[in-house]
């Protein structure tokens, strides 16, 4: 049996407001709902409030994928990729 599973509406990383569906492709603002939320994600960078704080290898990152279920094989095959 197979489990079908809903996928979740996109949120506004900031304010957490729904954003359409059309969105990802209408929007200027996406993925924030609007001109604001991305001024506030721009002023957090910029005080230092995000940082990408450690590079990891590529062994990592496959590791990551498949703890969230991601077939990383299928990924390559996918996006034409033949280095990794």
């Amino acid at each position: 049996m197979t489990r079908c599973q809903m996928i979740r509406p996109q949120t506004c990383p900031i304010c957490k407001t729904e954003l359409p569906p059309e969105a990802a492709t209408r929007s200027k603002w996406f993925p924030f709902c609007g001109e604001r939320c991305r001024n506030v994600d721009l002023a957090r960078w910029s005080d230092g409030r995000y940082a990408i704080v450690d590079d990891l290898s590529p062994d990592q990152i496959v590791d990551e994928l498949e703890k969230q279920g991601i077939d990383v094989e299928d990924l390559l095959d996918d996006e034409n990729l033949t280095d990794f």
